[in-house]
């Protein structure tokens, strides 16, 4: 058996980087899509990791609602409460949304 990991939301619209505290996790719904309901961020930029490690931090460098792994990808987000889907069986690549409550 192996442990599935733990997404999360880190950033300076979260917690200062991981620097203030662990990433907002988000759990798993149905195989490959996470699913994270009522998470409050604050302005400011976001990416997502798993297990609190910068080990494959995916962020959104092209704006297109697509996770990557390239230079510059912070996601902007403005501050509230948000429900955040990551669906990482699209076939053009782990897609995501942010719907601020």
């Amino acid at each position: 058996i192996v442990a599935a990991p733990v997404w999360g939301v880190v950033g300076s619209g979260y917690n200062d980087w991981g620097n203030a505290g662990p990433d907002a996790a988000l759990t798993e719904v149905q195989p490959g899509v996470i699913y994270g309901d009522d998470i409050t961020l604050i302005d400011g930029a976001i990416k997502f990791r798993a297990d609190n490690t910068w080990s494959g931090d995916l962020g959104d460098a092209n704006g297109a609602d697509i996770l990557d792994s390239d230079s510059g990808n912070d996601i902007s987000v403005t501050a509230g409460n948000y429900v955040i889907t990551i669906d990482f069986n699209d076939p053009d690549g782990p897609r995501y949304s942010l719907l601020k409550r």
